[in-house]
């Protein structure tokens, strides 16, 4: 048993030996999307819209190369956001409106890669910095001026996607799922809802690696 235990630790160590350790900057587009849901509130409805909202993200990534599989993690800053529609009786027209997000992802793919082809899966951190709302900005817009959202300040996803690596150019296309919500509630005067807020992402990245 202690010999086979060794012998596992030695083909750990000179498998991490062979392993190619890359860092480099990376940037791209994440396409954010909200499942169709609608809230009451006093005689208002608020609709999260699937429309897709068009972010982006810039960052660090490195990749730890492996025979047969590979580790990426990365450090990301996120501009991102969600579509609604305000509707109540006493406006002229509906309002669309948008949530914007500014926030900080860690994600950490893991998976099988084969050539300059990678398939991975991962979990991944959020870290909110700021978020703002538009809804009271509208011209259409009549009720109280006095709009507050609180959010999670750390949130986890998961992200899942395919790879590809040409010479130290690195692209990758996944898609994100959110496991909490971002938003606790939402107040519009004097009144308060609970806002379910799971994005969706559909995110593209080009990185480039130095070493």
């Amino acid at each position: 048993m202690k010999r086979c235990f060794l012998i596992i630790i030695l083909l750990f160590a000179v498998q991490s030996l062979s392993a190619q350790f890359s860092v480099g900057l990376r940037g791209g587009l994440n396409f954010t999307s909200l499942p169709v849901k609608t809230y009451e509130i006093d005689n208002a409805q608020i609709e999260a819209l699937p429309d897709s909202y068009t972010g982006f993200h810039l960052g660090l990534i490195t990749q730890a190369k492996f025979p047969g599989f590979f580790i990426q993690p990365e450090f990301l800053f996120v501009s991102s956001g969600n579509q609604f529609r305000y509707e109540h009786p006493d406006l002229e027209r509906d309002i669309f409106f948008t949530q914007r997000f500014s926030k900080v992802d860690i994600p950490v793919l893991l998976g099988l890669r084969g050539g300059p082809l990678r398939l991975g899966l991962g979990p991944v951190a959020s870290y909110m910095l700021e978020n703002s709302s538009n809804l009271t900005e509208s011209e259409f817009y009549e009720g109280e001026k006095n709009l507050s959202e609180k959010f999670n300040s750390l949130t986890y996803g998961f992200q899942l996607g395919v790879g590809l690596d040409i010479g130290n150019i690195v692209l990758d296309l996944k898609y994100e799922g959110s496991v909490n919500n971002y938003s606790e509630e939402m107040t519009i005067g004097d009144s308060t809802f609970i806002f379910d807020t799971r994005p969706r992402q559909i995110v593209f990245s080009i990185g480039l690696l130095f070493f």
